[in-house]
């Protein structure tokens, strides 16, 4: 009978253990130098102080399941810009294409070309509205150090005509790495 009660109890826990949920967030992973910029140590990315004409508005730390800090950025014309640092969950995204291309980043390997290692993905699509007016948001994920990087710019589509600085700043947050 104590053979069952402890196996049952070992098999518990075990169990348990399992099915725990990843380690919170944590903001002493992210480390503010002198001069404003933000790096984040576990995935090397870097949040500055001005990006390609937009302006960090701080660091944040959502409730968001896998998220483990975002980098919030705004410019004069009101465009929106994120730095986002996420653990992968298999099955967990906004959107059904993003758990598809964060798995698809994750094998490393898109299906119709196994030879060819991805690199990252994009995604642009209809973002959320700013002030009242539709908007168009455009993300690139990367993998670094096993963790997820999101650069996202949304900006109202009355401005998407003249998106250079929108491809700039994303072309930017995926070269921030701390040396």
């Amino acid at each position: 009978m104590k053979t069952r009660i402890a196996a049952a109890f070992f098999l518990c826990a075990l169990l348990s253990a399992c099915t725990a949920s990843p380690p919170a967030a944590s903001r002493s992973d992210w480390i503010k130098a002198a001069d404003g910029n933000y790096t984040h140590r576990p995935s090397g990315a870097v949040c500055a102080v001005e990006v390609e004409g937009f302006a960090l508005q701080g660091l944040l730390m959502p409730a968001i399941q896998g998220s483990l800090g975002t980098c919030e950025y705004i410019d004069g014309a009101g465009r929106i810009g994120e730095i986002r640092v996420r653990r992968y969950i298999a099955g967990v995204g906004e959107t059904p294409g993003t758990i598809q291309n964060d798995d698809a980043l994750m094998r490393g390997t898109v299906s119709d070309a196994p030879n060819k290692v991805l690199q990252g993905t994009v995604r642009v699509g209809i973002g959320p509205e700013i002030d009242g007016e539709p908007s168009v948001r455009f993300m690139v994920t990367v993998v670094r150090n096993g963790l997820l990087i999101d650069c996202v710019v949304w900006e109202r589509q009355t401005l998407w005509a003249n998106s250079s600085l929108v491809n700039d700043f994303i072309v930017s947050c995926q070269n921030m790495t701390s040396s």
